[in-house]
């Protein structure tokens, strides 16, 4: 055996060993927030477009369809998919006259929400309406 020479890691070698450990961690880490947050972002966004359609259908079913406008202070808050819990969808509606004819009503839905950005999306349908 020569005198000076030890099996074994420097000191150094396992701080080095230590601080990349550390940057693939951390990387992992943010990666899974990422991807957390895309996760929460896409099921808020199904959540707005089912709120959508169920107003577009429940005033296409109204008769008569009258004009009326909730945007943006009426309408419905603190909507959520699930019962009796406050939730963090806004919903507003119109319903107008369409340019292209007495006989059609344009309903435009929009559903608003705030996860960790603001979002918004309005869906528009026109409904035929037998004159009166």
């Amino acid at each position: 055996m020569v005198r000076g020479s030890e099996d074994g890691f420097t000191f150094h070698e396992l701080l080095a060993a230590m601080a990349i450990a550390a940057v693939v961690v951390l990387g992992a880490s943010l990666a899974s927030v990422n991807l957390v947050r895309r996760q929460i972002a896409s099921d808020n966004s199904s959540v707005a477009v089912h709120l959508a359609q169920d107003k577009i259908e429940e005033l296409q079913a109204r008769r008569p369809l009258m004009d009326s406008n909730s945007c943006p202070d009426a309408g419905e808050h603190a909507l959520s998919p699930k019962t009796g819990v406050a939730g963090i969808f806004d919903r507003c509606w119109r319903v107008a006259t369409s340019s292209l004819g007495s006989a059609l009503k344009r309903i435009d839905v929009t559903v608003s929400w705030r996860d960790h950005e603001a979002h918004e999306l309005t869906f528009s349908t026109l409904v035929f309406t037998e004159e009166e």
